[in-house]
Order: C-alpha cells, then structure tokens, then sequence
C-alpha cells in the first residue's frame, strides 16, 4: 500500500488534475448521516463535475438518497445482518449491494466513519486512493487505519459537522467555510411558524445518553402550566413505555403520543412542524438542528455538547454534559428564553 501525505495536492504527485469519481464511506448512525451532509455539499460545490456515490447502512440510505448530489447509494444490510446472522436473504442483498458497488471503479474512497466495518468496505471498493482517519481516530478500532492510504488526524473540540468538513478540506481542497448546506429541508412544504407544540425527543439508542424520566416529566409539566402543547413519539418499547408515563402525569389534552413517524420525509416533517425540540443526543436532535428549529440540547454526564453544531446558532441552546447531568431547572429556563425569543417577548420575561 502506498502512502500519501494530506492535504491532497489534486494534479500534483501522481495524483489527476481533477477526482471523477468518489465513494463517500459513512455507514451510520443516524447522527453521523446528518453530519456528513455539510461535507459533500462542500465537495459538490468545489467539483460540481464529480460524481459521488455513497455506502450506508441501509436503515439510513435514505438521508444519502435526500442529498441531490449523490448519484448511487449502497444501502447495505449491516444492522440486520448483525441482528438475524443467519438469514440468506440478508446476505443475498449484502452479497448484492457490495457487488454493484464493486462494479465501478473511483478516484477516491472518503471514509470519515473510519472504523472497521467501514474500512472492510473501504478496501473492497475499487479505489485508486483511500483516505480515513489516523489509528488513534479510529473510534477505539486502531487496525482500520490500516485500510487507508492516507490519514487524517481529527482535530480536537471540533464538532462532527466541523470535523468532516475540515477533513473534506483535507481530501478535496473544498471550502469549509462556506455556508453549512444540510439540504434537508427541500419540498417539505412546512410552515413552522404555524406550529403550536414542543417536541420533547427523549428516547436515545444508548442508555448512557438518556435523560431521566422524571425530569421530562417535570419539563413537560412546566410546558403545561405555560399553556404550551406537548408531543412525544417512540421507536421502540422501552420509549413506548417513557412517552406513556409523560403522557400519563398530565391531562389528557396536554400531551399527544402519536406513532413513529415512517420514512425519511415523514420524520423530517414531524420534526420541523414542532414549535421547539427538546433532544438528547439522538438523531431528531440533529435532525432539528439541521432544519433549524428552536433547540434545546440535553447532554448527559457521559456525552458532550460539541457533537451539536447548529444549523441556526441563535436559536439552539446545550445543557449538561461533560461529566455533568443537566437539571430541569436549567433545561426550562434555556427552553423558555428560546420560546420567548421566537415569540418576540422581551429577555426580562424569563424571571417571571
């Protein structure tokens, strides 16, 4: 395996006057999709030529589908495989997907997920040059390095958005300082300002990310007691069972449960016609960030704020985090003075 050094010098050192051809290897999670959007906006911008393809989890393909950028996306049955090993008919679509991807040859194979599934999937691409993150980037998998031709070292305190970006930079001589395009929000023929209710995203795919239930029940009750409206969804049992005792805790009228969304584009416009978003770090979350709704950011003490770059810095807000759970005090008052805000009420209205 050759080594390259970074920042790549397109049409020097061996390397064509311009990329054709890229393979954007980003496989999940749902956050991480959100926040490689900026990126190959940023790519597209500086090659409008270029045709960018994209590997993914097929739980997210649809978030690389939503980008108009990207031309072909590998929807590979990663989780499913993981969760049922022995069903053929998810290794025949694997097998599949992985043999279409083979079928095109690319300039360069882009891996900001850098781990070891990815790197697999890296290396089976047929690629000239592979580029991931260095070995003590690789998210606890130092080996995937190993997959790579060249290595970016991820720079620290930057949000991910940030990081891939500057890492595009690295690769592909693009701009990050442009303008962060998530292209989210095209036809979804929403008035946001017509929405009347909170959307508080409690649930989390890792426990250590969640919030207490008896803190969104009490944040919840401080919506009521405002005459604001409540709404709450779920993705699986154990949410089903946290929106239920919300819901529970209030008059009936105060909350609405209502099923999980189904699709990309009915996910993006349940979040975007919600009056505010309360989340933790989950993908509605960026989601929300991404469509620029007023937001609350709610860390627990084991994740950290910086993983959330607004869309729309004036009107998000983070509590907790780094080695501190936020309180609901802290959580209403942030809430508040965003809803204050939007509303057009004077600052001094958080005191009373």
């Amino acid at each position: 395996m050759r080594h390259v050094e970074l920042p790549l010098q397109w049409g020097r050192g061996g390397l064509p006057a311009r990329p054709r051809s890229l393979l954007v290897v980003q496989l999940s999670a749902m956050g991480d999709q959100v926040q490689t959007l900026p990126a190959v906006s940023d790519i597209a911008a500086r090659w409008p030529d270029l045709s960018i393809d994209w590997a993914v989890d097929a739980r997210f393909a649809a978030i690389a589908r939503r980008h108009p950028a990207v031309r072909e996306v590998y929807a590979l049955p990663l989780k499913e495989l993981q969760q049922h090993p022995g069903r053929a008919g998810t290794w025949r679509s694997l097998l599949q997907e992985l043999r279409r991807l083979r079928a095109t040859r690319y300039d360069l194979a882009w891996d900001p997920h850098s781990v070891l599934k990815s790197s697999i999937v890296s290396r089976l691409a047929r690629a000239g040059l592979r580029v991931g993150y260095r070995a003590e980037d690789c998210g606890g998998e130092p080996l995937a390095a190993r997959a790579y031709d060249a290595h970016f070292a991820r720079p620290a305190g930057l949000h991910g958005t940030e990081g891939r970006r500057a890492f595009a930079a690295a690769v592909l001589q693009t701009d990050p300082a442009r303008p962060v395009e998530y292209r989210l929000a095209q036809a979804l023929h929403i008035d946001p300002r017509q929405a009347s209710r909170v959307l508080l995203a409690h649930g989390v795919s890792r426990p250590h990310r969640e919030w207490a239930q008896a803190h969104w029940i009490e944040l919840a009750r401080h919506l009521h007691q405002q005459g604001i409206g409540i709404k709450l969804t779920w993705g699986n049992e154990r949410e089903r069972e946290r929106a239920g005792a919300i819901a529970a805790a209030l008059p009936a009228d105060a909350v609405r449960v209502d099923p999980p969304p189904q699709g990309l584009d009915e996910l993006l416009r349940y979040i975007a016609d919600s009056r505010a978003v309360v989340g933790v770090d989950t993908g509605f979350t960026h989601f929300a960030a991404a469509l620029r709704r007023p937001l609350v950011g709610v860390f627990s003490a084991a994740t950290g704020p910086e993983v959330l770059l607004p869309e729309a810095p004036a009107i998000t807000r983070t509590v907790g985090g780094n080695g501190r759970d936020p309180g609901v005090d802290e959580t209403w008052e942030a809430l508040r003075g965003l809803l204050d805000a939007a509303a057009g009420a004077p600052p001094d209205r958080a005191g009373t």
